[in-house]
């Protein structure tokens, strides 16, 4: 059978709810918190910066298009063993991460159904194999499954939201001021909610001509993300800064007005939804990833093998296997979600940073430059909060490649330098 490529819509689909993720569900109160009714305007500066963030990783998609995605960018701007670096940290980053994604989903699954036969940790697991099975399947099939589950989260959250906006007595007012420190702290909270776009690169090849197709659907997912965290952030301020903090800090007020008792259920669904989303992309790049750097002989030959859709299925199993095994030590309490989450969340953003590095290097536009520049000093600043531990892996797993990457182009050096003797 013929891959089935995928035009702008599907390919939108399969961004718009990963990118949102659950940051949409816990955001709006985090920053709020932080930063009262000043935290409108910390999600427009953010989404600014996400703006350029996800033009600058579309570009890089049609510059250097591949299966590999970013590390492929990365290779172009500092050679073969840096790349090598930026796939080892999307690797890790995606054998912990799902297992922390899908435990969330299924403690609000067993929220949801309230059933007690059925432990959440194994809700995790069957959610964990849900993914697998949709993921066998062509990118266009993948692509109509993410596209369905981003329609339902965006107009629930939008409908909702609006309703509230105009049913509800709230209120929005600037009164109190706010430190340049609480101000900061939220837009810290809100860098988060940047990382995803590196992941474009990952699908340049499963497009119909990727030229029109990856900017049309950045454009439309940017344009989509920022109206749903806009009116969801700016709708969660009106309800809670007139009736105070004493509100549920959940989302589920801002459905209530419309859906009544039934917004709790629809908040943990939402929830359910952005996690498979969220994996889905992740895994399925991951996947390719493995498959690209198994072509190219730095992974075991066999693990480039794709079935007739297209699918690298044998990387998908060596994934699932890795998952198995974290699921196990989570299930037997060895490790958390939050510990996970931490390891994940560190992996990913030195996998951004270097693909931000990449972009400073490659584009020779002076708006991109500042924004690269700009973006890679706060992923920085954010990694430097990550555990002491994991920043020294980091550092040292960092340092050796670094080594490698220096040691070959003196020997480069050094041969051209001979060559040119003779």
């Amino acid at each position: 059978m013929r891959n089935r490529k995928i035009g702008f819509l599907l390919l939108s689909g399969l961004m718009i709810g990963p990118i949102l993720g659950s940051g949409i569900i816990i955001l709006p109160p985090a920053v709020y918190e932080t930063a009262g009714n000043y935290a409108i305007f910390a999600w427009i500066i953010m989404l600014s910066l996400s703006l350029i963030f996800a033009l600058m990783f579309g570009k890089l998609s049609l510059m250097i298009p591949g299966d590999s995605g970013v590390p492929l960018a990365v290779e172009r701007a500092f050679g073969s063993h840096i790349k090598n670096l930026s796939a080892i940290f999307f690797l890790l980053a995606v054998c912990f991460g799902p297992i922390a994604v899908t435990g969330t989903a299924g403690h609000y699954l067993q929220l949801l159904t309230k059933q007690t036969f059925f432990d959440e940790k194994w809700l995790a697991l069957g959610i964990l194999c849900l993914v697998y099975i949709v993921l066998t399947r062509s990118i266009a099939d993948v692509g109509k499954f993410a596209f369905f589950m981003s329609s339902f989260i965006v107009l629930t959250l939008i409908v909702g939201s609006i309703h509230t906006l105009f049913t509800v007595d709230g209120s929005f007012t600037l009164g109190n001021q706010i430190t340049v420190t609480d101000f900061g702290e939220s837009l810290l909270l809100l860098f988060w909610a940047l990382i995803g776009w590196e992941v474009i690169g990952s699908y340049s090849l499963e497009v119909k001509t990727p030229e029109r197709t990856i900017p049309r659907a950045v454009i439309l997912s940017f344009s989509i993300i920022a109206i749903v965290s806009l009116i969801v952030a700016f709708a969660f301020q009106w309800v809670h800064s007139k009736n105070g903090n004493g509100m549920d800090q959940s989302l589920a007020p801002l459905l209530q007005s419309l859906f009544g008792s039934w917004s709790t259920p629809i908040i943990s669904t939402i929830t359910i939804a952005l996690c498979i989303s969220t994996i889905l992309l992740v895994i399925g790049a991951v996947s390719r990833l493995i498959a690209d750097q198994a072509k190219n002989g730095l992974l075991p030959s066999w693990l480039s093998f794709k079935s007739k859709n297209n699918v690298a299925t044998r990387a998908l199993f060596s994934l699932f296997s890795i998952h198995v095994i974290v699921f196990i030590l989570y299930f037997n309490d060895l490790v958390t979600i939050q510990t996970l989450v931490a390891i994940a969340n560190a992996f990913f953003l030195c996998n951004a940073l270097l693909g931000v590095l990449a972009c400073l290097r490659l584009f020779d536009s002076l708006f991109f430059k500042i924004g690269a520049f700009i973006l890679s000093l706060c992923f920085l600043g954010i990694l430097l909060f990550s555990s002491p531990i994991i920043l020294g892996i980091i550092t040292l797993v960092s340092c050796y490649f670094i080594w490698l990457q220096r040691r070959d182009s003196k020997k480069l050096h050094d041969q051209m330098i001979r060559v040119g003797n003779e």
